[in-house]
């Protein structure tokens, strides 16, 4: 008796060793969850098997195990992946044996197009041999999935992404596909960009040239996007839900501006008596260099509202505005000219060498008046800059002009000038 008892237990020892095999990838099996995933059933012969229904095209890998959170990519490709054996994707079709194995780096899913409508289907894992193979209606290589790609990210998701499955399109009664967005926040000014993309494949892209439609008011909008396989025609409607007021009362310097980095819930708050001309001075340090010219410039835009975090851009889109093109450089000959702005929603910035500057910015007319106050007239000039060094009056050099100081100034061509710096 105790032989037997023996000989159950080290068999059930066995079993507990059988390796658990999950399919993870699109739906059905997980959208990419690397702790979700379906698991297949053990056929004890080294063989594991998944039943279930597939509609459209489908990536996915196989997996001897899941991650404990959602996203640890590092462990679940190290540890658990398998994969095509060239290591990138590859198109699979029914009725086929497929070589797979563990990768450790986790480059490549295996893609297979079942039928639009949801069709019954049986994945058959061979761990000992390792290949699989998938039973069912296969697709035939015609396009069986549609997908916007596109941007903005606030109304995408991601940018010009076909694999964003959240942008998938739907078939319609009438064989035609449509995807609703709902709440989607668009700035006066701003476009929607977009394709229609078969497959999740750039090679099947229509139409030729991006989808181009402007938007005339900052607003609330659903946006509804069609494709007919049919004639290949793409239409868009978007629909103003609830308009808004993009200015706010308040205006921000946003950028590289008095020490500042370029975030969106940092700004330099602008003075205002009535909520339309706004004034403030600002100092630049020239963080960039340009290669063309070996000048240092700070970029910077404006604001009326900023975010409750450093990463979050999308709340304050619609209430930026800035130049009419981005990197617009402020030279000195535009010193004291009103300078046009953008449309609300625009993100453009201007550029200005290191020094001080007076701002005005007139919201009704949406024009900039920039001067200059850094005392140094010859910090923007034709010449290119090499050093710019502060003595104060008893000759001590200083990194920064207080009171009188002498700014001397060397070019790059060998030459220098001085100057009196009153701050």
């Amino acid at each position: 008796m105790k032989k037997i008892f023996t000989l159950i237990a080290m068999s059930a020892l066995a079993l507990g060793m059988q390796a658990s095999i999950y399919i993870v990838g699109s739906d059905p099996f997980g959208n990419w969850n690397t702790n979700v995933g379906e698991e297949m059933t053990d056929n004890g012969d080294g063989t594991y098997t998944w039943t279930g229904q597939i509609a459209g095209t489908i990536w996915f890998v196989f997996a001897d195990g899941l991650t404990e959170t959602a996203g640890d990519w590092d462990t679940f490709n190290s540890q658990y992946r398998f994969g095509p054996s060239t290591g990138s994707d590859q198109v699979v079709t029914a009725g086929n044996w497929t070589s797979t194995q563990k990768q450790g780096n986790g480059s490549g899913a295996y893609q297979f197009g079942a039928t639009f409508e949801a069709s019954d289907y049986v994945i058959t894992f061979d761990l000992d041999n390792m290949e699989f193979m998938i039973e069912g209606d296969d697709g035939g290589g015609d396009i069986r999935l549609y997908t916007v790609a596109g941007t903005p990210a606030s109304l995408f998701g991601t940018e010009w992404d076909p694999s964003n499955s959240s942008n998938d399109m739907t078939k319609q009664d009438d064989g035609t596909f449509a995807l609703t967005k709902y709440g989607v926040e668009l700035a006066e000014g701003s476009a929607i960009e977009f394709k229609i993309v078969g497959n999740r494949d750039w090679g099947f892209a229509w139409p030729a040239e991006n989808y181009y439609y402007g938007i005339d008011q900052t607003g609330v909008y659903t946006v509804t996007f069609t494709f007919n396989p049919e004639n290949e025609e793409v239409g868009i409607n978007a629909t103003l839900g609830e308009a808004i007021e993009t200015r706010t009362g308040d205006l921000f310097v946003l950028g590289e501006v008095n020490g500042n980095s370029w975030a969106p819930n940092v700004g330099v708050a602008m003075d205002t008596e009535d909520e339309n001309i706004f004034t403030t001075t600002i100092t630049t340090q020239g963080e960039n260099i340009d290669e063309n010219d070996g000048i240092g410039y700070s970029f910077f835009s404006f604001t009326s509202k900023l975010a409750n975090d450093a990463s979050d851009w999308s709340s304050i889109a619609a209430y930026r505005i800035g130049a009419l093109e981005d990197g617009y450089p402020l030279t000195e000959d535009l010193f004291g000219i009103e300078l046009s702005l953008g449309n609300w929603g625009a993100a453009n910035s201007f550029k200005l060498p290191a020094g001080t500057y007076d701002l005005t910015v007139n919201l009704d007319d949406k024009t900039l008046v920039v001067k200059n106050n850094s005392g140094v007239e010859e910090l923007i000039s034709t010449k290119t800059i090499s050093s710019v060094r502060y003595f104060n009056v008893m000759g001590q050099e200083t990194t920064t002009p207080s009171g009188v100081t002498i700014a001397i100034i060397t070019y790059t061509d060998g030459t220098s000038t001085a100057a009196k710096v009153i701050k």
